[in-house]
């Protein structure tokens, strides 16, 4: 199987997380980050969230120790003995949060076998050495949901803009939705698809009577009303003072680096970093700013036009 790593190593699982910059008023002006990803806590995760989760990939998720015999058992007779395609993978929850802590690997012919044994051998010790809350909220922090970001925290501000714990169920459910293909049942990309997929959750909290016929219903009526939100490095007050200090900063962490045993990085490590900026000052300056070089520019319209003027007047 290769390198399997240990209870020890599992316990010191560490997300890639982006660093936050903070005003001297406690704002948000920005973050630096290669992955988008801002995790939560169990608390901040809506209870109907959990419930689309394990409704649609893991309904066994409280009754098994990370590998679910049964759905292995019906995976292995519908797809060998029926040759159905619409068996399903057969994991739980604990083995796709192995799947991407620990990517899999390239062996061969028996790559698929190989992959599946691995997986089951880590979800197992997963499940030794945290406990159930601790799996679900470590798997909505390390999944992938599209357009470059991971984690629940982070989809919920970019596809809805709204903190986790705001998240309505018919949000949850498109979002649990794109779990099965993140480019297909992405909802700024393919809103049909995203809206049928979103119906099949709620159709499967329906069928574990995690909502009322009713509820399902209603809700599967309703649109998709995406609140998109793009963030960037440059999103936020003050980008060229963060450009500055993110140079500043680099510099300041390589050094940190020589002098001690365990390195930092800016971009995974999840630093916060506090600032002398006032962020209602900078939000004024920045308006005045916008306002000043609108009218600048309509003047320059005016006298020159819209040509370039060493073009208009080469000599």
């Amino acid at each position: 199987l290769g390198s399997v790593p240990n209870k020890k190593e599992l316990l010191a699982v560490q997300n890639p997380t982006a660093s936050e910059v903070y005003s001297a008023d406690s704002v948000l002006l920005g973050r630096y980050f290669i992955q988008e990803r801002s995790n939560v806590t169990f608390q901040e995760i809506p209870a109907h969230t959990l419930k689309a989760l394990i409704a649609t990939e893991d309904v066994r998720f409280y009754n098994h120790h990370g590998i679910d015999m049964r759905s292995v058992a019906r995976v292995l007779v519908k797809s060998l003995l029926l040759q159905l395609e619409s068996s399903g993978g057969g994991s739980t929850i604990t083995q796709q949060l192995a799947k991407n802590l620990y990517p899999r690997k390239d062996y061969w012919f028996f790559s698929l076998f190989i992959n599946k044994v691995r997986e089951m051998t880590i979800a197992r010790r997963l499940e030794s050495v945290y406990d159930k809350e601790a799996i679900l909220t470590l798997y909505l922090n390390t999944i992938p949901f599209g357009d470059n970001t991971y984690g629940l925290g982070t989809a919920a501000q970019r596809f809805f803009s709204v903190p986790t714990n705001e998240l309505s169920i018919n949000q949850s459910a498109v979002l649990i939705g794109m779990l099965k293909a993140t480019r297909s049942y992405n909802p700024r990309i393919f809103p049909e698809q995203s809206l049928k997929r979103r119906n099949v959750v709620l159709s499967q909290m329906g069928k574990y009577a995690f909502l009322k016929d009713t509820q399902v219903d209603s809700l599967q009526a309703l649109p998709i009303e995406l609140q998109y939100n793009k963030i960037t490095h440059h999103t936020g007050l003050a980008p060229y003072f963060r450009e500055y200090l993110r140079q500043e900063l680099v510099t300041w962490s390589e050094q940190y680096n020589l002098q001690h045993e365990e390195p930092i990085n800016l971009y995974t490590d999840g630093l916060k970093i506090y600032t002398t900026i006032d962020s209602r000052l900078q939000q004024y300056a920045e308006e005045a700013m916008q306002s000043q070089m609108t009218r600048i520019q309509k003047t320059f319209y005016t006298h020159w036009g819209k040509r370039d003027p060493w073009q208009q007047y080469p000599g």
